[in-house]
């Protein structure tokens, strides 16, 4: 089921524009062959074990760690679904999203990834994306939202939907809009709220897993936030780290 060498051609996530309703989706082989991009190795395996069981229709799951294996694979296959993570060692992927969704008219894209906040959330759905899912929630909660997409549903994490519901009404002028979705480089810089939780044990002296431990994640989980820390403090060290949070003020 999990491959890892062949490559692939591209596959698109939009639905008919035209209105109509979707076509039963295990009846035209659509996702019959599932693309996985996700670089770490325990939730790459985990998702390809999983896509499955709640989509009975993938016969196959060809499962890469980067944005360059992941367009070999799309050279011989066009995908009709894909879950990526958005942020991987060789960059975001924004522009993988939109490569799909040109590709396979029908196709579906879903974002799994571990960030919940606005500066992830509406660029993956500007590129194409048509689920967003959090990795972080109990296995049958992920499964019954992957289930939705064979009903032509999006497949969305409840607060995902929250903050897609917030913008629009932002949009419709409680808020402005670029207040909700705040994508400027200074907002990149900033780090959520559970990303200065992390930043603050790691600067302690805390292990990756002592700090999943302390926080109820998982290894993995911690490992992205990490990861994603570092990229938006340009450190690449825990003792850059300990002196981010020490400028922060988070620790003495």
């Amino acid at each position: 089921m999990l491959t890892s060498a062949l490559p692939a051609s591209t596959g698109s996530l939009l639905p008919p524009s035209d209105g109509a309703a979707p076509a039963v989706l295990s009846s035209n082989g659509l996702f019959e062959r599932a693309l996985i991009v996700e670089d770490l190795d325990e939730p790459r395996e985990w998702l390809a074990d999983l896509l499955p069981q709640a989509l009975p229709s993938v016969r196959q799951v060809d499962a890469v760690a980067t944005l360059a294996l992941a367009r070999e694979r799309m050279r011989e296959h066009a995908y009709g679904l894909a879950l990526v993570d958005w942020g991987l060692p060789d960059g975001t992927s924004e522009g993988l999203i939109a490569e799909l969704v040109a590709a396979r008219p029908g196709a579906v894209v879903i974002v799994a990834t571990i960030h919940d906040d606005d500066m992830h959330v509406f660029p993956a759905l500007r590129a194409g994306a048509s689920g967003y899912i959090l990795k972080s929630q109990p296995q049958a909660v992920v499964m019954a939202q992957l289930r939705r997409i064979e009903l032509g549903e999006p497949a969305l994490s409840p607060s995902i939907a929250v903050r897609v519901l917030q913008h629009f009404r932002a949009a419709q002028g409680a808020l402005p809009a670029a207040a909700v979705a705040g994508a400027g480089p200074a907002e990149l810089r900033q780090l959520t709220d559970r990303e200065i939780d992390v930043l603050r044990l790691i600067a302690k002296g805390y292990k990756a897993p002592e700090v999943a431990v302390l926080l109820g994640l998982t290894a993995h989980t911690v490992s992205s936030y990490v990861r994603d820390i570092y990229r938006k403090l340009g450190i690449s060290s825990r003792a850059e780290a300990t002196l981010e949070a020490a400028r922060r003020g988070l620790v003495a």
